[in-house]
């Protein structure tokens, strides 16, 4: 499916409020997911090298960690995570992910038991979609109403 369209079609099936905020966005992902949503700061240590964001599923609910940056940044980076819970990357088995990975830290001693990594698509074709719905899902948050032109502005054409 052309990622425009899967974008289009995921967004339409949260049925948000004409002008959202992150807090309708969570409340419908979560509606969708089934869990509670928690979103953890990360650090280096817990994310690992170059990483900016984690989605854990765990049997209880789904935790979200995130490298703080600038406000847009992180907002990105948070809507990148809900992006992968809304396309359905459920992961493999902490055990079956690539040894010696920043995951192999993270074990089911923590209570984790899936993380994000699509099992019937490739990785780059999950970040990818993943990275375009994050951008749809930015574009309706930041969406403003039309507002009408006043006399002033058709006049002058402002």
């Amino acid at each position: 499916m052309e990622q425009a369209t899967l974008t289009t079609d995921v967004i339409a099936t949260l049925n948000l409020p004409a002008y959202p905020d992150l807090s309708d966005l969570v409340n419908a992902v979560e509606g969708k997911y089934g869990k509670r949503l928690v979103f953890e700061e990360g650090t280096v240590d817990n994310l690992g090298e170059g990483v900016t964001g984690q989605w854990i599923d765990t049997p209880s609910q789904g935790i979200v960690r995130y490298l703080r940056g600038a406000r847009a940044w992180t907002a990105h980076v948070v809507l990148h995570e809900l992006s992968h819970i809304l396309l359905g990357h459920k992961g493999k088995p902490l055990d079956g992910l690539i040894a010696g990975s920043f995951f192999s830290g993270i074990g089911k001693r923590n209570g984790v038991s899936w993380m994000c990594r699509a099992v019937d698509v490739p990785l780059d074709e999950a970040e990818a979609a993943a990275e375009n719905l994050a951008f749809g899902l930015a574009r309706v948050l930041h969406a403003t109403p039309v507002k009408e032109a006043t006399k002033a502005e058709r006049v002058f054409g402002l």
